[in-house]
């Protein structure tokens, strides 16, 4: 039974990729009209990649302009909502990291997940650490005057931090849903799949088509204050963990053979239903994004106060 066990655990953590909330950027847009001081920052100089980070990107990618060009000038909340998103685009993949990265899926879920087992006994990925990584590098370029790479550095900084109130990057799957399915490595895999990716279609839907409930969350979060960011994160994996099963459970439930079928792609019909399983999603879901969101707030909150300083504001 032990290695029956292990084994299982060993499938769970394997098999699934790095999957995270979608509409990162449509959100933190919401999320930053919340914040007017942002607005004070325009005209920024874009400029070239410091290549200052000591640790390593994906080899096959290159450091990118999506929409600037060196030399232009650009706002922090262009900047923000545009790069939030760029840590899934590739730069985490393709890496030898850490002896344990087969267990996360591979490097970019080491890096962008934080899965906490057996209460704490056993952790294994890196997402809070890269949190701060790219803070320490937001805050360098802040300092040498490179407001363009201090605000994009930010913004993968965020990213991390909004992977981590995701329930699924915490913990990814019920021990016993693997364990009845131990035998059934295709099932298994599907099964991992399918339920991350209904999760983020169902979300991202209802961000996209406006449903108040959404929107006002993120709108009216109350901030969340950060002040060890390594600390911060671990800790919101700690909160959103423990919605992993009941997400599981009612999406078991409202998705039809979601738990038989490869490639389960939900009907769109489904999202704007009435029933009660539906509520109670929501007030899940909701739940974690008034987490994302309050952390982003925090940060955001954060941020102000350094660069306060920094330019002898207050």
């Amino acid at each position: 039974m032990k290695k029956l066990f292990f084994t299982t655990l060993f499938l769970i953590l394997f098999l699934f990729p790095a999957f995270s909330w979608s509409a990162h950027g449509e959100m933190i847009e919401i999320i930053l009209k919340e914040n007017p001081w942002i607005k004070e920052y325009t005209n920024i100089k874009v400029t070239p990649y410091p290549d200052n980070d000591p640790s390593p990107y994906n080899p096959s990618y290159t450091i990118p302009y999506r929409g600037e060009n060196i030399g232009d000038e650009i706002d922090a909340i262009t900047i923000i909502t545009r790069y939030v998103t760029e840590p899934d685009n590739g730069m985490d993949d393709n890496l030898n990291l850490n002896s344990m990265q087969k267990l996360t899926g591979g490097s970019s879920g080491w890096r962008h997940q934080y899965y906490i087992l057996f209460e704490g006994i056993l952790k294994l990925g890196e997402a809070p650490k890269r949190i701060a990584h790219f803070w320490n590098l937001a805050k360098e370029s802040f300092q040498n005057k490179d407001y363009y790479w201090g605000f994009r550095f930010f913004a993968y900084s965020l990213h991390y931090l909004q992977d981590l109130t995701q329930p699924f990057h915490a913990y990814p799957m019920p021990l016993g849903n693997a364990l009845l399915n131990i035998f059934n490595l295709e099932k298994l895999i599907a099964q991992g799949e399918n339920h991350h990716y209904a999760l983020e279609d169902y979300q991202e839907w209802q961000i996209l088509n406006d449903n108040p409930k959404y929107i006002e969350t993120l709108k009216n979060s109350k901030p969340i204050q950060v002040s060890n960011l390594e600390e911060d994160g671990v800790n919101a994996a700690w909160i959103s963990r423990k919605d992993m099963g009941k997400l599981w459970e009612i999406q078991s439930k409202y998705y039809p053979n979601i738990n038989e079928t490869k490639n389960y792609k939900a009907d769109k019909e489904l999202f704007s239903k009435e029933t009660p399983l539906l509520e109670e999603y929501d007030t899940i879901i909701l739940r974690n994004l008034e987490n994302c969101a309050g952390r982003t707030k925090g940060y955001m909150e954060f941020l102000g106060d350094f660069l306060e300083k920094l330019e002898g504001k207050e």
